[in-house]
């Protein structure tokens, strides 16, 4: 079974951040940003979807950001306090 195929396992029963998948996979989160974005686009008819990242500072939503990259900064407080988005497969 290929990594990305475990991914979407894994994602199917439980929610995960990237971080936390590259750790759990124990390669370089380059590779787990690779994998969600092709696992994005491939597994059809399910979906992958995600909790938005939020600034832990003010509590801002990064409700509408397309990117898998978890956020530098705060667009409201400047502040680089950033929960990164968990994803999921429904």
């Amino acid at each position: 079974m290929t990594r990305r195929q475990e991914i979407i396992e894994t994602l199917e029963e439980h929610e995960m951040s990237a971080q936390h998948l590259a750790n759990f996979f124990r390669v370089e989160m380059k590779f787990i940003l690779e994998d969600l974005e092709h696992i994005e686009r491939s597994i059809k008819p399910k979906k992958l979807k995600r909790k938005p990242a939020y600034c832990k500072s003010c509590e801002y939503v990064f409700k509408e950001r397309s990117r898998i990259k978890k956020p530098t900064k705060c667009p409201s407080c400047r502040k680089e306090w950033i929960q990164e988005s968990v994803f999921f497969i429904e």
